[in-house]
């Protein structure tokens, strides 16, 4: 779908009810000011300035503290100002503020290569607000959904063009891992699951992965791994890559690749994925499973019953599915980035080895002497 024209107008909204809603919300009694706000993601970006433009200046919410949280730096919510050159330019005046203060933490300047009228109309400036940056620059704290995410942001490369601002708050920057409730996801009590198991009895795994081949048509092998890719379809996720090496994967090579294996992706998103997937089963029934869409109940089967998880993300802030599959016996293979890298130990076959060689040559040393 697209974004509605008044969107600024509809998050500035968002942003002064939940600063008042401890205020005024029935509850038991109301939250009061000594509160914590959590905002989210750049759609939030106003909340602390609301608090810090407004009610800190009239001496309420003196002891609350508004913490930023980013889940992915990729977007900015970006707005243009003035929306078009026909109307004039706004202020936070427009969205019930005093002045416009602090409107220079939020200022951002589109290239001029990026401009519609490409520098050629003077009228554009590529003057507009950075709903992410002001949320960042604005907060008390600012943290990310991972420990490494929080380095990655402060990097040139992982900073999509705001690594200055992440670098300018590192003081107040921490990355904090996201989790799961074990609870829910507990394989041994998932009502969703065919068959239950847990880490000590981990025999209806396999029951799992055949009701998995069944229902989705694959054939019923056992002894075929199967590998499963779930989430949405965009670059960022690697779907290309999996589009790259599908051929190779399935085929296999005179280096120890069999090709006897099962892939089942699931998700939504860029159209160009979705015909891959489709295509992808369209011409490797039996073999390849390809699920345009998502149901929390799929994901659950899909985890339970696949031997692998793939994520070959470019960048992940955290991620979820991995610590998904783990709860599930389910082995995840990911790149190494963000919250990937938090939330997956990295195997070594050599790290529990006895040192043998080493022993041998001793052994031989001191049976030479």
């Amino acid at each position: 779908g697209m974004d509605y024209g008044d969107n600024l107008f509809r998050f500035a909204l968002f942003a002064w009810a939940s600063l008042e809603a401890p205020l005024c919300v029935p509850a038991i009694a109301p939250f009061g000011e000594d509160v914590v706000f959590v905002a989210n993601d750049w759609q939030t970006g106003l909340v602390p300035l609301i608090l810090t433009s407004h009610y800190r200046r009239y001496r309420c919410f003196g002891n609350a503290r508004c913490i930023f949280v980013v889940h992915n730096m990729g977007y900015h919510g970006v707005y243009p100002n003035p929306p078009r050159w026909e109307v004039p330019k706004f202020s936070f005046q427009d969205f019930g503020l005093r002045d416009n203060a602090y409107y220079d933490k939020y200022l951002w300047t589109f290239p001029v290569d990026e401009r519609p009228s490409k520098g050629r109309d003077p009228r554009d400036d590529g003057e507009a607000i950075k709903l992410l940056r002001g949320g960042m620059e604005m907060a008390d704290r600012v943290v990310t959904v991972a420990p490494s995410y929080k380095d990655e942001i402060q990097s040139y490369e992982g900073g999509f063009g705001m690594h200055d601002t992440a670098r300018g708050r590192s003081y107040h920057l921490d990355g904090i891992l996201n989790g799961i409730d074990i609870d829910d996801w507990d394989p041994s009590k998932d009502p969703h699951l065919s068959h239950h198991f847990s880490a000590d009895d981990m025999t209806n795994k396999t029951l799992c992965k055949q009701s998995l081949q069944s229902e989705l048509g694959l054939n019923q092998k056992a002894d075929t791994p199967i590998i499963a890719f779930i989430g949405r379809l965009a670059p960022q996720k690697g779907v290309d890559l999996i589009e790259q090496i599908l051929g190779w994967l399935l085929a296999g090579d005179h280096l120890g690749v069999t090709g006897d294996v099962q892939l089942v992706m699931m998700g939504s998103g860029d159209g160009h994925y979705c015909e891959f997937l489709k295509n992808a089963e369209a011409h490797n029934k039996g073999r390849v499973v390809g699920y345009v869409g998502f149901t929390p109940e799929m994901e659950r089967k899909i985890i339970a019953g696949a031997d692998i998880l793939i994520m070959p993300s470019r960048y992940e802030p955290c991620g979820l599915p991995q610590m998904y599959a783990q709860r599930y016996g389910t082995i995840p293979v990911v790149h190494a980035t963000g919250g990937l890298k938090d939330s997956v130990v990295q195997y070594d076959p050599f790290a529990d080895a006895p040192p043998e060689e080493e022993e041998g040559e001793e052994e031989g040393e001191g049976r030479g002497e």
